[in-house]
């Protein structure tokens, strides 16, 4: 009966380990995307709410992925247990593994080149806004945001890396 136990264990420490290694980074591009929806959303409520959701709610659950293992081994009272070679869970872990550095170096490579086209968007709002002020505050702010959101896709594949 132990032994189906222990099976179970190492079971449901090869998912947590799959989610860590492929959830963080799809949460985490998913959050920088909703803080672009925001970003970029004006006045257009659909486009806000949507923004607003996806940094909410995968903010949140990148959050829940990196720190509640911790937390639960943290507070658990139990020992971790000794991981049997089970080739099957073990070795399709391992090999979404490679999933996580690749998605962060697309999204850098796809994201310098949209955050620099924000920017000079922005900058081109800002002069033809004529009277518009409205216009001038959207174009500000994409011209403001745009080096900030550089710097979040930038840095959070380095901080992800130190969890």
């Amino acid at each position: 009966m132990e032994d189906i136990f222990s099976g179970f264990y190492v079971l449901i420490q090869q998912v947590v380990r799959l989610l860590q290694f492929v959830g963080l980074p799809v949460f985490t591009v998913l959050f920088i995307i909703g803080l672009l929806f925001l970003l970029t959303a004006g006045k257009n409520p659909i486009r806000k709410r949507r923004g607003y959701i996806f940094a909410i709610i995968f903010g949140v659950g990148a959050l829940l992925i990196a720190y509640l293992p911790v937390i639960t081994h943290m507070f658990g009272n139990s020992t971790p247990a000794v991981v049997d070679k089970n080739d099957d869970i073990v070795g399709m872990v391992d090999s979404a593994a490679l999933l996580g550095p690749n998605l962060f170096k697309g999204v850098w490579y796809v994201s310098v080149p949209v955050v620099f086209t924000m920017f000079y968007m922005g900058m081109l709002m800002r002069s033809v806004a004529g009277k518009n002020p409205q216009r001038k505050r959207l174009g500000i702010g994409m011209m403001i945001f745009s080096p900030i959101v550089l710097g979040l896709a930038y840095v959070v594949p380095i901080l992800t890396t130190m969890l």
